[in-house]
């Protein structure tokens, strides 16, 4: 009878872990994913990047196991809002582990979805190293260092870290910059 109940409280207690692990990959909403997929290619041809750009548009989506299938989705999106490519460039697209960062260094853009701050972190050093835009799903990245993100209000604008910009030595179309909001720091 004891064995029958641990079982029991071990098969909750998978399933409640399970159910939570599936409820945090869920945040990412689907209309907003597809609002990234319309613009990220955008950016990079408004932007110093477009002159990196050899045959590909080349972007990494950088994801944690957990957000895998949203990384997915997003790849799917910008495939079926691209499916020529844009301005006479296929655009590549990869969904790369955070681990596994070094798979990006000839990228124009990384992709970031929500991580731990060492990953975070570790990113951005890389991208700096290697002259990357970067671009994060949610704009509170803005704070560690992330370029551009979007800014969801009665519009959605472009939401865009000069500091960091500057920094990565990456410059931005005019036109960019007076459609976007300006990020300048953590609001007290």
């Amino acid at each position: 009878m004891k064995f029958k109940q641990s079982i029991i409280r071990l098969f909750l207690l998978i399933s409640i872990i399970l159910n939570t692990t599936i409820l945090y990959a869920l945040t990412y909403d689907d209309d907003i994913l597809s609002i990234f997929s319309k613009l990220m290619p955008r950016f990079i041809m408004m932007s110093s990047q477009k002159e990196r750009i050899k045959d590909n548009i080349d972007i990494c989506v950088l994801n944690d196991d957990i957000d895998k299938s949203a990384a997915l989705s997003l790849i799917d999106k910008v495939n079926n809002n691209y499916p020529n490519g844009i301005k006479n460039h296929h655009i590549h697209l990869v969904s790369t582990p955070y681990s596994e960062i070094t798979k990006c260094e000839n990228t124009q853009l990384l992709f970031m979805f929500n991580s731990n701050e060492k990953n975070i972190n570790d990113a951005l050093l890389f991208s700096n190293k290697q002259n990357i835009l970067t671009m994060s799903y949610d704009e509170a990245l803005l704070e560690n260092g992330v370029e551009i993100s979007l800014f969801i209000g009665r519009k959605v604008l472009p939401y865009i870290n000069m500091k960091a910009i500057t920094k990565n030595k990456v410059e931005l179309d005019n036109i960019l910059l007076r459609v976007s909001k300006i990020y300048l720091g953590k609001e007290n």
